[in-house]
């Protein structure tokens, strides 16, 4: 290993980003785990509301539609793709009814179609 290879290594070894950096991944890899907790039990709550009345509950919805940006920021900031400190550091992510802010795309609901008596 060369001087100059040495030097870089020592100074990566001792940059206090990088050390810094590690303690937010350990806090939003925590976070991503506890989120994790939360959005079972948001799965088990829109199940059972489901169950009784025969439709979502719009409030989970849209909770867990923001629940699934926020997981893909903090999945990109662990993963080094974004500098963006994901909340609690940055903002909580919004999103506008009936749209789907990862993707862009307006979601509609699909009716599944009835089959018809006699297999037809």
């Amino acid at each position: 290993m060369s001087d100059n290879e040495k030097s870089e290594l020592e100074q990566n070894l001792t940059s206090r980003n990088t050390w810094v950096r590690l303690v937010y991944m350990l806090l939003f890899g925590f976070i991503f785990w506890l989120g994790s907790v939360v959005l079972t039990l948001v799965v088990v709550l829109q199940f059972v509301h489901v169950l009784i009345t025969g439709k979502g509950n719009d409030n989970l919805l849209e909770f867990g539609r923001q629940l699934g940006i926020y997981y893909r920021q903090v999945i990109d900031f662990l993963c080094y793709s974004d500098e963006y400190l994901p909340f609690p550091f940055g903002a909580w992510p919004r999103v506008e009814s009936g749209q789907n802010k990862a993707t862009g795309k307006t979601t509609t609901k699909k009716k599944a179609a009835k089959k018809k008596p006699g297999g037809k």
